[in-house]
Protein backbone atom coordinates (compact mmCIF):
# COMPACT_ATOMS: atom_id res chain seq x y z
CA UNK A 1 0.00 0.00 0.00
CA UNK A 2 1.55 3.41 -0.88
CA UNK A 3 2.40 5.82 1.57
CA UNK A 4 0.52 8.34 -0.37
CA UNK A 5 -3.17 6.75 -1.06
CA UNK A 6 -4.52 5.82 2.34
CA UNK A 7 -7.86 3.89 1.93
CA UNK A 8 -10.35 5.50 4.28
CA UNK A 9 -13.12 3.80 6.03
CA UNK A 10 -16.32 5.34 7.71
CA UNK A 11 -17.23 4.11 10.98
CA UNK A 12 -20.59 2.33 11.25
CA UNK A 13 -23.30 4.53 11.16
CA UNK A 14 -26.29 5.08 13.93
CA UNK A 15 -29.33 5.78 12.88
CA UNK A 16 -31.98 8.11 14.57
CA UNK A 17 -30.22 7.89 18.45
CA UNK A 18 -28.33 11.34 17.64
CA UNK A 19 -31.29 12.99 15.87
CA UNK A 20 -33.28 11.84 19.13
CA UNK A 21 -30.72 13.21 21.48
CA UNK A 22 -30.60 16.51 20.18
CA UNK A 23 -34.04 17.46 19.84
CA UNK A 24 -34.56 16.38 23.00
CA UNK A 25 -31.50 18.50 24.55
CA UNK A 26 -32.60 21.16 22.80
CA UNK A 27 -36.32 20.88 23.09
CA UNK A 28 -35.69 21.32 27.14
CA UNK A 29 -32.89 23.89 26.61
CA UNK A 30 -35.22 25.99 24.49
CA UNK A 31 -38.04 25.84 26.88
CA UNK A 32 -35.28 27.29 29.60
CA UNK A 33 -34.64 29.62 27.35
CA UNK A 34 -37.65 30.86 26.94
CA UNK A 35 -38.45 30.55 30.74
CA UNK A 36 -35.69 33.03 31.18
CA UNK A 37 -37.09 35.43 28.88
CA UNK A 38 -40.97 35.36 30.50
CA UNK A 39 -38.62 35.68 34.24
CA UNK A 40 -36.47 38.24 33.06
CA UNK A 41 -38.04 40.69 30.13
CA UNK A 42 -42.03 40.32 31.14
CA UNK A 43 -43.47 43.90 31.98
CA UNK A 44 -44.48 44.54 35.68
CA UNK A 45 -47.55 46.28 36.62
CA UNK A 46 -47.88 48.68 39.52
CA UNK A 47 -51.19 50.88 39.83
CA UNK A 48 -51.77 53.57 43.27
CA UNK A 49 -55.50 54.01 42.92
CA UNK A 50 -57.06 56.74 45.49
CA UNK A 51 -60.95 56.31 45.71
CA UNK A 52 -61.36 58.83 48.61
CA UNK A 53 -60.79 56.84 51.34
CA UNK A 54 -58.48 54.23 50.46
CA UNK A 55 -55.31 53.65 48.69
CA UNK A 56 -54.94 50.60 46.99
CA UNK A 57 -51.55 49.52 45.72
CA UNK A 58 -51.89 47.17 42.77
CA UNK A 59 -48.94 44.80 41.92
CA UNK A 60 -48.21 41.98 39.54
CA UNK A 61 -45.44 40.53 37.75
CA UNK A 62 -46.49 37.77 35.53
CA UNK A 63 -48.53 36.05 37.77
CA UNK A 64 -51.61 36.93 39.88
CA UNK A 65 -51.76 40.88 41.17
CA UNK A 66 -50.85 41.88 44.57
CA UNK A 67 -53.15 44.20 46.11
CA UNK A 68 -52.59 46.55 49.76
CA UNK A 69 -55.14 48.70 51.08
CA UNK A 70 -53.86 51.34 53.34
CA UNK A 71 -57.14 54.05 55.19
CA UNK A 72 -56.44 57.34 54.61
CA UNK A 73 -57.62 57.63 57.47
CA UNK A 74 -54.78 56.54 59.48
CA UNK A 75 -51.97 58.29 56.99
CA UNK A 76 -50.04 60.47 59.47
CA UNK A 77 -46.99 61.57 57.36
CA UNK A 78 -46.62 61.79 53.30
CA UNK A 79 -43.31 62.73 52.44
CA UNK A 80 -40.76 62.52 49.25
CA UNK A 81 -37.93 60.70 49.59
CA UNK A 82 -35.09 59.55 47.85
CA UNK A 83 -34.04 55.88 47.99
CA UNK A 84 -30.79 55.51 48.20
CA UNK A 85 -28.29 52.06 49.29
CA UNK A 86 -31.15 49.74 49.89
CA UNK A 87 -31.15 45.87 50.70
CA UNK A 88 -33.96 43.14 50.34
CA UNK A 89 -34.90 41.69 53.09
CA UNK A 90 -37.73 39.75 51.51
CA UNK A 91 -39.69 39.79 48.65
CA UNK A 92 -39.00 40.70 44.78
CA UNK A 93 -36.19 42.48 43.66
CA UNK A 94 -36.50 42.28 39.30
CA UNK A 95 -35.79 45.26 36.79
CA UNK A 96 -38.32 47.78 37.23
CA UNK A 97 -40.11 45.44 40.12
CA UNK A 98 -39.52 45.92 43.57
CA UNK A 99 -41.56 44.70 45.74
CA UNK A 100 -41.25 43.19 49.49
CA UNK A 101 -39.45 44.78 52.76
CA UNK A 102 -36.00 46.34 51.95
CA UNK A 103 -33.97 48.35 54.56
CA UNK A 104 -31.93 51.79 54.00
CA UNK A 105 -29.53 53.35 55.90
CA UNK A 106 -31.34 56.59 56.48
CA UNK A 107 -34.66 55.10 56.65
CA UNK A 108 -34.82 51.58 58.28
CA UNK A 109 -36.99 49.08 57.36
CA UNK A 110 -39.57 50.26 54.33
CA UNK A 111 -42.59 47.86 52.92
CA UNK A 112 -41.93 48.80 49.23
CA UNK A 113 -44.29 48.32 45.80
CA UNK A 114 -42.28 50.68 43.42
CA UNK A 115 -40.59 50.32 39.85
CA UNK A 116 -37.09 50.30 41.42
CA UNK A 117 -36.55 54.39 41.20
CA UNK A 118 -34.98 56.40 43.79
CA UNK A 119 -37.56 59.20 43.29
CA UNK A 120 -40.09 57.44 45.99
CA UNK A 121 -42.86 59.05 48.28
CA UNK A 122 -43.75 57.44 51.54
CA UNK A 123 -46.64 57.13 53.82
CA UNK A 124 -46.17 56.99 57.25
CA UNK A 125 -49.43 55.08 58.88
CA UNK A 126 -50.59 54.02 61.83
CA UNK A 127 -51.83 50.56 60.86
CA UNK A 128 -48.38 49.71 59.23
CA UNK A 129 -45.19 48.05 61.39
CA UNK A 130 -43.11 50.34 58.09
CA UNK A 131 -43.48 53.19 56.64
CA UNK A 132 -45.02 52.51 52.78
CA UNK A 133 -42.75 53.54 49.80
CA UNK A 134 -44.15 53.77 46.41
CA UNK A 135 -42.67 55.77 43.36
CA UNK A 136 -45.72 57.12 41.38
CA UNK A 137 -44.86 59.05 38.46
CA UNK A 138 -46.51 62.75 39.37
CA UNK A 139 -44.86 63.04 43.50
CA UNK A 140 -46.60 66.59 43.87
CA UNK A 141 -49.61 64.92 42.66
CA UNK A 142 -49.43 62.50 44.37
CA UNK A 143 -49.05 64.00 47.74
CA UNK A 144 -51.86 66.21 46.96
CA UNK A 145 -54.32 63.55 46.09
CA UNK A 146 -53.82 61.88 49.41
CA UNK A 147 -54.08 64.94 51.77
CA UNK A 148 -57.38 65.88 49.33
CA UNK A 149 -58.46 62.22 49.15
CA UNK A 150 -59.11 63.02 45.43
CA UNK A 151 -59.89 59.93 43.56
CA UNK A 152 -57.35 59.46 41.05
CA UNK A 153 -55.10 56.95 39.98
CA UNK A 154 -51.06 57.12 39.43
CA UNK A 155 -48.80 54.61 37.80
CA UNK A 156 -44.87 54.91 37.00
CA UNK A 157 -44.09 54.00 34.06
CA UNK A 158 -43.99 50.44 32.73
CA UNK A 159 -40.75 49.60 32.06
CA UNK A 160 -38.40 45.79 32.24
CA UNK A 161 -35.27 47.40 33.33
CA UNK A 162 -32.90 50.31 31.30
CA UNK A 163 -30.31 47.06 30.63
CA UNK A 164 -33.35 45.00 29.00
CA UNK A 165 -31.74 44.95 25.81
CA UNK A 166 -28.44 43.47 27.54
CA UNK A 167 -30.52 40.62 28.84
CA UNK A 168 -31.76 40.00 25.63
CA UNK A 169 -28.42 39.53 24.24
CA UNK A 170 -26.68 37.74 26.88
CA UNK A 171 -29.56 35.05 26.95
CA UNK A 172 -29.84 34.92 22.82
CA UNK A 173 -26.04 34.09 22.50
CA UNK A 174 -25.81 31.69 25.36
CA UNK A 175 -28.96 30.08 23.71
CA UNK A 176 -27.33 30.05 20.06
CA UNK A 177 -24.15 28.97 21.66
CA UNK A 178 -25.68 26.15 23.42
CA UNK A 179 -27.47 25.07 20.06
CA UNK A 180 -24.40 25.29 18.23
CA UNK A 181 -22.42 22.72 20.66
CA UNK A 182 -25.28 20.78 20.64
CA UNK A 183 -25.22 20.94 16.65
CA UNK A 184 -21.68 20.18 16.78
CA UNK A 185 -21.56 17.09 19.39
CA UNK A 186 -24.29 15.61 17.43
CA UNK A 187 -23.90 15.91 13.92
CA UNK A 188 -20.30 17.48 12.91
CA UNK A 189 -18.30 15.12 15.18
CA UNK A 190 -19.76 11.83 13.93
CA UNK A 191 -19.43 13.41 10.34
CA UNK A 192 -15.78 14.29 10.87
CA UNK A 193 -14.97 10.51 12.56
CA UNK A 194 -12.80 8.47 9.96
CA UNK A 195 -10.21 6.28 9.42
CA UNK A 196 -7.53 6.31 7.33
CA UNK A 197 -5.30 2.83 6.41
CA UNK A 198 -1.73 3.62 5.36
CA UNK A 199 1.74 2.45 5.70
CA UNK A 200 2.43 1.39 9.20
CA UNK A 201 -0.48 3.28 10.81
CA UNK A 202 -4.22 3.62 10.77
CA UNK A 203 -4.95 7.59 10.97
CA UNK A 204 -8.42 8.36 12.92
CA UNK A 205 -9.78 11.90 12.58
CA UNK A 206 -11.45 13.66 15.11
CA UNK A 207 -13.43 16.68 16.10
CA UNK A 208 -10.36 18.19 17.36
CA UNK A 209 -7.52 16.52 15.41
CA UNK A 210 -6.21 13.26 14.25
CA UNK A 211 -5.03 10.28 16.35
CA UNK A 212 -2.35 7.74 15.10
CA UNK A 213 -2.50 4.37 15.44
CA UNK A 214 0.56 2.49 14.74
CA UNK A 215 0.08 -0.90 13.32
CA UNK A 216 3.95 -2.41 13.84
CA UNK A 217 4.29 -5.66 15.71
CA UNK A 218 0.24 -4.71 16.70
CA UNK A 219 -2.30 -7.27 16.14
CA UNK A 220 -5.70 -6.47 14.99
CA UNK A 221 -9.39 -8.63 15.32
CA UNK A 222 -12.81 -8.52 15.37
CA UNK A 223 -13.82 -7.83 18.61
CA UNK A 224 -17.26 -7.45 20.82
CA UNK A 225 -16.13 -6.01 24.34
CA UNK A 226 -17.21 -6.46 27.93
CA UNK A 227 -18.52 -2.81 28.16
CA UNK A 228 -17.20 -1.08 31.11
CA UNK A 229 -17.02 2.42 32.46
CA UNK A 230 -16.08 5.76 30.68
CA UNK A 231 -12.77 7.19 32.34
CA UNK A 232 -12.24 10.41 29.57
CA UNK A 233 -13.73 11.95 26.86
CA UNK A 234 -16.65 12.60 24.68
CA UNK A 235 -19.34 9.93 24.34
CA UNK A 236 -22.60 10.74 22.79
CA UNK A 237 -24.60 8.51 20.28
CA UNK A 238 -22.83 7.97 17.12
CA UNK A 239 -18.87 9.55 18.58
CA UNK A 240 -17.22 8.06 21.43
CA UNK A 241 -13.94 8.77 21.45
CA UNK A 242 -12.19 9.10 24.73
CA UNK A 243 -10.69 6.27 27.62
CA UNK A 244 -12.68 3.75 29.15
CA UNK A 245 -12.73 0.37 30.86
CA UNK A 246 -13.24 -2.46 27.89
CA UNK A 247 -12.73 -5.54 29.21
CA UNK A 248 -11.84 -4.52 32.64
CA UNK A 249 -8.88 -2.65 30.86
CA UNK A 250 -7.83 0.68 30.18
CA UNK A 251 -9.12 1.20 26.22
CA UNK A 252 -8.61 4.27 23.48
CA UNK A 253 -12.23 4.40 21.90
CA UNK A 254 -12.42 5.77 18.71
CA UNK A 255 -15.73 4.56 17.33
CA UNK A 256 -19.14 5.34 16.41
CA UNK A 257 -20.83 2.36 18.21
CA UNK A 258 -19.48 0.15 20.99
CA UNK A 259 -21.10 -2.68 21.10
CA UNK A 260 -19.02 -4.57 18.14
CA UNK A 261 -15.44 -3.21 16.17
CA UNK A 262 -12.18 -3.80 15.41
CA UNK A 263 -10.04 -3.96 18.33
CA UNK A 264 -6.13 -3.13 17.69
CA UNK A 265 -3.20 -4.43 20.39
CA UNK A 266 0.15 -2.93 20.05
CA UNK A 267 1.88 0.26 21.33
CA UNK A 268 -1.97 0.44 23.86
CA UNK A 269 -5.48 -0.69 23.22
CA UNK A 270 -7.47 0.38 20.42
CA UNK A 271 -10.91 0.11 19.65
CA UNK A 272 -12.53 1.20 16.26
CA UNK A 273 -15.68 0.83 14.61
CA UNK A 274 -15.53 0.45 10.96
CA UNK A 275 -18.46 0.07 8.42
CA UNK A 276 -17.00 -2.65 6.94
CA UNK A 277 -14.79 -4.33 9.06
CA UNK A 278 -13.81 -7.39 7.09
CA UNK A 279 -12.38 -4.98 4.30
CA UNK A 280 -10.92 -3.07 7.06
CA UNK A 281 -8.85 -5.59 8.82
CA UNK A 282 -7.43 -6.53 5.24
CA UNK A 283 -6.18 -3.26 4.76
CA UNK A 284 -4.65 -3.09 8.60
CA UNK A 285 -3.08 -6.70 7.58
CA UNK A 286 -1.79 -5.32 4.46
CA UNK A 287 0.01 -1.78 6.09
CA UNK A 288 1.57 -4.01 9.07
CA UNK A 289 -0.45 -5.42 11.48
CA UNK A 290 -1.32 -9.06 12.58
CA UNK A 291 -4.73 -10.01 11.75
CA UNK A 292 -6.00 -12.50 14.28
CA UNK A 293 -8.75 -14.93 12.94
CA UNK A 294 -12.04 -14.67 16.14
CA UNK A 295 -14.93 -16.78 14.99
CA UNK A 296 -17.92 -13.83 15.97
CA UNK A 297 -20.89 -15.07 17.93
CA UNK A 298 -24.37 -13.52 17.91
CA UNK A 299 -25.00 -11.43 21.48
CA UNK A 300 -28.31 -13.38 22.85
Amino acid sequence: MSQNSPRVFRPAPVVGAPRTWFAVIAGVVSLVFLYLLWTYLRVPVIRYQIDGTTLSIYSALGGSPNEKRISLARVTEVRPELLRGGSLRFGTEKPGYCVGLFAYPSLGEVSQVTDCSALAVVLVTTGEVAPVAVTPSDRDGFIKAIWAARPSTFTPPARRGDAWWLTLATLLVVYLAIIACLVTAFFVAPRRLAYAVRDGEVEVTTLFGRRRVALANAKAKHHRPLLGARLSGLFLPGYLVGSALFDSMATTVLASVREEGVLIEGDGRFFLSPADPDAFLGAVGQAGATVVAVEMQRRR
